[in-house]
């Protein structure tokens, strides 16, 4: 759906139009009454729905905008409720936003003013005011953490973004029953050096285990995978667009700064997994002599060369097994 969308308000951009207030409209979906997009002369996006009684909303929101309009669309006419998206900046949430409705909306004059109004509701958060851009240390760690999941969502998507526990203060970042998941990635050319931090960061789960999975990205400009395209490929995989969009801004990347990482871009030139076991070199509290750090040692971040343990690293079938014990089945079996 959100290709359809993205397209729609492409093909609209081609053909602008020129007076003031008019509107370049385009219907999209099987809706019965017709939803339409529409794109005016300052390049603004719009998403009408029939509305012949509601009034229009206070959004509360800068972002976006709501009023009724009278429009006259394949010699009909008719009173529409206008979402308008006030700033370009916005332009990818709004899309998304648009999905969602499309999503929802059934046929029946009677329910799509509702829906429009209750997905705003839940959006609203996302329409928040741009901050700067995340840190690229932040954005290369998303997208690690990002290509499991989408492997996982590959096989089953249900409950992949409950498996994705990071975000959410998970002590590792992906978790389903008792396998879990570190990720470290890194943007170095040749080394497989990361960073640990915390002596438990390497223990494994109460009787389950621990994988360590090694992400090295290449930033290169116009190739390769970025937030956006590892969020729409999750989405049309089937996971819950709301749930993703909570998780990337609990995780540093909120969808209002979208545009400013959206061209951002990395390939993946390695990834290798590992089990954590008493072979791998790490700090656990086993390590230290009274069984836990040092009383007056606040903190703990130390560096670990992956180089030695290559050797270890699962093959595709392991790899396989891996990701299927992290589906809602696969945890469950």
């Amino acid at each position: 759906m959100i290709d359809e969308v993205r397209l729609t308000y492409a093909a609209l951009r081609e053909g602008e139009p020129s007076d003031e207030g008019a509107l370049a409209v385009r219907s999209i979906g099987d809706g019965a009454p017709p939803i339409h997009l529409g794109l005016d002369r300052e390049g603004r996006q719009h998403l009408l729905v029939s509305s012949p009684e509601a009034p229009a909303p206070d959004t509360g929101l800068v972002a976006i905008r709501t009023f009724n309009r009278d429009l006259i669309i394949g010699g009909s006419a008719r009173r529409y409720l206008d979402v308008v998206c006030e700033m370009h900046e916005f332009a990818d949430v709004f899309d998304h936003f648009v999905a969602a409705v499309l999503e929802r909306a059934p046929s029946g004059l009677e329910h799509q003013v509702a829906i429009v109004l209750a997905v705003l509701d839940e959006w609203r958060s996302f329409f928040a005011e741009i901050g700067g851009p995340p840190a690229r240390e932040t954005l290369t760690a998303v997208i690690g953490e990002l290509l499991l999941p989408c492997d996982v969502a590959s096989v089953d998507p249900s409950g992949v973004l409950s498996t994705w526990v990071g975000p959410r203060g998970g002590r590792h970042d992906l978790r389903r029953g008792p396998v879990a998941v570190e990720v470290k990635t890194t943007r170095a050319h040749t080394a497989r050096i990361v960073t640990v931090h915390g002596e438990d960061q390497l223990v494994a789960p109460d009787a389950g285990t621990l994988y360590l999975h090694f992400v090295r990205l290449e930033e290169v400009a116009g190739l390769g995978v970025c937030v956006i395209d590892l969020l729409d490929e999750l989405v049309s995989l089937g996971v819950h667009r709301l749930e993703l969009f909570d998780a990337l801004t609990s995780a540093g990347i909120p969808p209002a700064v979208f545009p400013l990482v959206g061209g951002v871009r990395f390939a993946v030139r390695e990834r290798m997994t590992f089990v954590v076991d008493d072979a791998t070199p790490r700090i656990v509290p086993a390590t230290f002599a009274a069984g836990e750090r040092p009383a007056g040692v606040v903190d703990l971040v130390y560096r670990v060369d992956l180089d030695h343990i290559a050797d270890r690293a699962l093959n595709d079938k392991e790899k396989d097994q891996l990701v299927a014990s992290l589906t809602v089945r696969g945890g469950a079996a």
